[in-house]
């Protein structure tokens, strides 16, 4: 599955340039729900086949922290020096503009909010829902990201909100991959009637509809109901071509998703295919070492991906800024992935060794 990661991955950078070439694939908050149904689905995967014995739990989370947590502070520190760079060398703010216009007027306590929302990533999703006050301080509301300054504005790495609603599931993951069938369909169901009241009540689209815990983990626990799927198939016999053909029908689903007639429709069709489509995409793919190296990018690609457009945007403009800032992530992600996550992805399998 790692092509599909790294497509989604491009698609969230596309969304935050504007079309390379008229090619958009999916809205960037859509190939965040696919991402989550994926995030659903490995998770149950390795808490069923991978972190399933005695003292294996914490080895899960301290394992989930050594994949996300040292990349991300790289990645923060170069986003931090970047724009430190910018500020001092070229007279830009880049990512530190709010932090230069409010710092003098922010509250002690706000002040390390913000830091350790930065820092620790959790609760970055929390700033979605919050804004400044004249008084300097955090206040929660329901239009917060329709006020003057919304918190989020102090995030360096602003996109890293998912990764704290990824951090919640992960909290949850050991007690939800061990719940019977019916009950994960219940839960996702209510996660979902809860997004169409929600609906109802008329609250802001963003960030009620899409960045709101309780509506979004519906998508993760479709992963893992995608997985009971995949663990159901596995004694079938199923040809390679046929896993080929299903794998190809959703990516052209992926690749022409602009293109599909209809708006609401199309949409749940898309999360519908990717959890029918997981079980085989996994199963064609989970011995491919190309793919892996793909979908391993998906990760740095996301989280760098905003620093390097604003440098891109700051050096050449506009022109062309989709495939320059697309190709530029990419280049930067494989050195991150070079030199920081393999080995520290090498010690992280070396632990479940010895653990075994």
């Amino acid at each position: 599955m790692g092509l599909v990661r790294f497509l989604l991955a491009a698609a969230v950078v596309i969304n935050h340039t504007g079309p390379l070439y008229g090619l958009v694939l999916t809205d960037g908050y859509m190939a965040i729900k696919v991402f989550f149904i994926i995030s659903g689905f490995y998770m149950a995967l390795i808490l069923t086949e991978k972190y399933n014995g005695p003292g294996q739990t914490s080895l899960f989370f301290s394992n989930r922290f050594l994949r996300l947590f040292p990349l991300y502070w790289v990645v923060l520190l170069l986003s931090l020096g970047v724009s430190l760079v910018f500020k001092f060398g070229l007279h830009t703010a880049l990512l530190l503009g709010p932090w230069q216009t409010w710092l003098g007027h922010l509250k002690p306590a706000t002040i390390a909010l913000l830091a350790a929302a930065n820092i620790t990533i959790f609760g970055q999703d929390l700033l979605f829902f919050s804004s400044l006050t004249d008084a300097g301080t955090l206040a929660l509301s329901t239009d917060a990201l329709y006020r003057a300054t919304p918190a989020w504005f102090f995030l360096l790495i602003p996109q890293s909100w998912t990764i704290s609603l990824e951090l919640v599931f992960y909290a949850l993951a050991p007690w939800l991959v061990r719940r019977s069938t019916g009950v994960l369909v219940a839960l996702a169901g209510a996660s979902f009637v809860l997004r169409v009241l929600i609906y109802w009540a008329d609250l802001p689209f963003d960030p009620w509809k899409q960045r709101f815990f309780p509506v979004e983990c519906g998508f993760f626990l479709l992963g893992i109901l995608a997985y009971r799927l995949y663990a159901a198939l596995k004694p079938v016999a199923i040809p390679q071509a046929t896993l080929w053909k299903i794998v190809g029908l959703y990516l052209a689903a992926l690749l022409g998703y602009q293109f599909l007639p209809g708006f609401m429709g199309k949409e749940l069709y898309l999360y519908a295919a990717t959890v029918l489509s997981i079980p085989f995409l996994f199963r064609l793919t989970k011995k491919m070492a190309y793919d892996r190296t793909l979908g391993e990018l998906s990760y740095p690609i996301y989280i760098t991906h905003w620093t390097v457009i604003l440098m891109v945007e700051y050096a050449c403009g506009r022109a062309h800024l989709p495939a320059i800032a697309l190709i530029a992530t990419v280049a930067v992600s494989w050195l991150l992935n070079r030199f920081v996550a393999d080995p520290i992805e090498g010690y992280r399998q070396r632990r479940v060794l010895r653990s075994r």
